[in-house]
């Protein structure tokens, strides 16, 4: 086997064990000529091999030819998608693929992008029984603005996306525009944010409201003029879909304000916001057996597969829009919230301890 084709083996089993694992990333970290790979999954990072010496800048050239990224550029970070597949599969999976000059070489990351068609219902995403009942009854209004929020990682694309998924009947225009387009979803119009051409949220926001559209989803609300298009759409009879950064559903309410948003506008047009977070799922395998636990193979030791998302689902009803408009503090409509029996993160996670689904260390590490 020559160098070129084992330096293709190689990584194919990345490929292959990232797959098998279901990580959400792939890690390729350079320390003098070495790679050393890591991939994360259920969100904790952890190593999975190391390359022969000095396979680094080899690996790092194979990943941006199928990325079809300049090879020869390593001064300057990249971005670009590629396609991977199993050994044992036809099927093809999406990533995103980021480059970063560091000292050692290019670190490389990406994205795995593998999203079944079920994991986007919205019966699917997490939500109890209340929480989706006020999630549909705000999506199927045909003007006003959702948000959703949450840290970074936190699942909130995959949340919007759902609710896109929901509404597609055949009758609306849906479009989205988007920074990089995570999944692709058929039956909607998505525009890829090119900020280098000159193609930012709010010049491709504006063009979009050109188009005719009935819904909209906007990836993020980065900035006070793209924030101020979206709830201009918004009151012109449009659905506006999108996130912001913020460590709860009211909270969300302060950081629209940062964004030059009045307060008159936040409580007469939104019409729910919705927090969430990921907490990991306790392994079915081994639970509650330490001489399992040890030597796990569905968990790898760690105790925990897969993830499950935990929400907080806020629907703009008269008194939390009363208390919005008069400009109150969070805790006066988180107040209001517990007064209504609308369940905080906390509560949210609770339950899931509850049943028995993940472990009281796991929520406390999650949500504060």
């Amino acid at each position: 086997m020559s160098e070129d084709d084992a330096v293709i083996h190689f990584w194919q089993t990345i490929v292959d064990g990232a797959l098998l694992k279901k990580a959400s990333d792939i890690h390729i970290e350079p320390d003098s000529g070495f790679s050393h790979i890591r991939l994360r999954v259920d969100g904790h990072l952890s190593h999975l091999k190391s390359s022969p010496y000095p396979w680094h800048e080899r690996l790092a050239s194979r990943v941006k030819i199928l990325a079809r990224l300049d090879i020869s550029e390593k001064r300057l970070p990249q971005d670009g998608q590629l396609q991977v597949q199993a050994s044992n599969t036809l099927q093809n999976v999406d990533c995103r693929v980021s480059t970063l000059p560091t000292l050692h070489g290019e670190k490389i990351v990406l994205r795995i992008l593998n999203k079944r068609p079920e994991d986007l219902n919205i019966e699917n995403i997490g939500l109890q029984e209340r929480q989706l009942m006020d999630l549909q009854q705000a999506i199927g209004k045909p003007q006003g603005f959702i948000l959703v929020t949450g840290p970074t990682g936190s699942g909130k694309t995959q949340t919007l996306y759902s609710c896109l998924k929901h509404l597609l009947d055949g009758t609306k225009n849906i479009s989205s525009i988007e920074d990089p387009i995570e999944i692709q979803l058929q039956g909607i119009n998505q525009v890829q944010v090119n900020e280098k051409s000159g193609l930012s949220f709010d010049l491709a926001l504006r063009a979009l409201l050109r188009q005719d559209p009935d819904v909209m989803m906007i990836g993020e609300i980065r900035d006070p003029q793209t924030a101020k298009t979206a709830f201009q759409a918004a009151q012109t009879g449009h659905l506006v879909l999108s996130t912001v950064h913020a460590n709860d559903a009211a909270s969300a309410i302060g950081r629209l304000g940062q964004l030059g948003i009045h307060p008159s506008d936040i409580a007469n047009h939104v019409l729910c916001i919705t927090a969430q977070r990921l907490l990991r799922l306790t392994c079915s395998a081994c639970h509650q057996s330490d001489a399992l636990l040890a030597n796990c193979t569905h968990c790898s030791g760690t105790g925990f597969k897969g993830r499950t998302a935990v929400h907080q689902v806020m629907p703009i009803v008269p008194t939390i829009a009363h208390l919005i408009e008069t400009n109150r503090s969070v805790n006066d409509i988180n107040n209001e919230c517990s007064r209504l029996g609308i369940a905080d993160l906390k509560a949210s996670a609770q339950f899931i301890v509850s049943c028995g689904q993940t472990t009281l260390e796991e929520m406390n590490r999650e949500i504060s």
